[in-house]
């Protein structure tokens, strides 16, 4: 995992802060330090998966390690994430989750920190350009036909009001917010997110490791607002309270893929036609193409 971070640019130092791991622990117990001879391990671990076998990559299986040591009040050992793969299908012993584990220093660690927070300086975001400040904030749905409750994740643009990611699901973890950042980043192209800033309250799934390591990788500042204080992230939170007013409370969905659909074809309405006074009552996506061709004249 280290390594895979130090690739996209973080320094080892770096990672090892977010991580909370001394760098005493992590030189003296490196496995280049300690090579030993015999067989080597296997690369790969079998998963049952409906009525197949299939062959699993140990990068994958970190992954998981990662993902379940990432919950919220998950503190696990070896040993029950042993059992916790196992009961997903994984036929794994608990010698090679210990060496996985081992390898990459997630024994003996405190792993559900939260990080030490970088608050708001200003709390009204006043900003010029697009694709400078943006926010994010998840927001509840609830599915009429289905009877449960769906987690919608949006990120905006402060300058535009646009709604530049989207996620819907069931559940919402630090990796669907990770994948949806990530969608939203590429959509924008690197060099224009370059220097943006993201803010957001102080939920689980936004000071993960997940989301710090990803965004840190990404040379990308993250910011947290004050503890009961929503009007320092006010630009997702007047988009939430349009589509309570405009879509969740004029809809009674039927299904996921309903929900799914219609909030798609709200978006795609907001985003492209619908006026706001703040923006000079032009739709979202028309002031960012101003933007760039202004941009491009200059």
């Amino acid at each position: 995992m280290i390594n895979e971070y130090a690739g996209r640019g973080l320094s080892t130092t770096r990672i090892l802060e977010l991580l909370r791991i001394p760098r005493s622990t992590f030189y003296h117990s490196s496995p280049a330090l300690h090579l030993k001879r015999g067989r080597k391990p296997s690369s790969m671990t079998e998963r049952i998966v409906g009525q197949d076998i299939i062959m699993i990559p140990d990068d994958q299986v970190l992954a998981d390690i990662i993902e379940l040591l990432s919950r919220e009040f998950v503190c696990y050992g070896y040993r029950k994430v042993t059992k916790h793969l196992q009961r997903t299908g994984y036929r794994i012993n608990r010698k090679k989750v210990f060496r996985i584990m081992k390898e990459n220093h997630l024994l003996n660690h405190t792993y559900n920190y939260r990080s030490p927070a970088k608050r708001v300086v200003e709390s009204i975001v006043r900003v010029h350009n697009p694709n400078k400040v943006w926010e994010m904030d998840i927001k509840y749905v609830y599915i009429q036909g289905e009877n449960r409750t769906a987690y919608l994740f949006a990120m905006i643009d402060c300058y535009t009001r646009e709604v530049v990611g989207k996620y819907l699901g069931y559940h919402c973890t630090s990796s669907d917010v990770k994948m949806a950042m990530d969608f939203a980043f590429m959509d924008r192209g690197i060099e224009a997110i370059s220097s943006v800033r993201i803010r957001s309250d102080n939920g689980t799934q936004f000071v993960s490791r997940i989301v710090e390591l990803f965004l840190a990788s990404s040379h990308i500042e993250h910011e947290r607002i004050h503890p009961a204080t929503p009007k320092e992230d006010g630009f997702i939170e007047s988009f939430n309270s349009i589509l309570e007013k405009e879509v969740i409370r004029r809809f009674e969905f039927s299904s996921f893929q309903d929900a799914d659909d219609t909030i798609d074809r709200f978006i795609a309405f907001y985003n492209n036609e619908r006026l706001h006074s703040a923006i000079g009552y032009k739709a979202p996506r028309e002031v960012y193409e101003r933007w760039k061709e202004n941009l491009i004249e200059e």
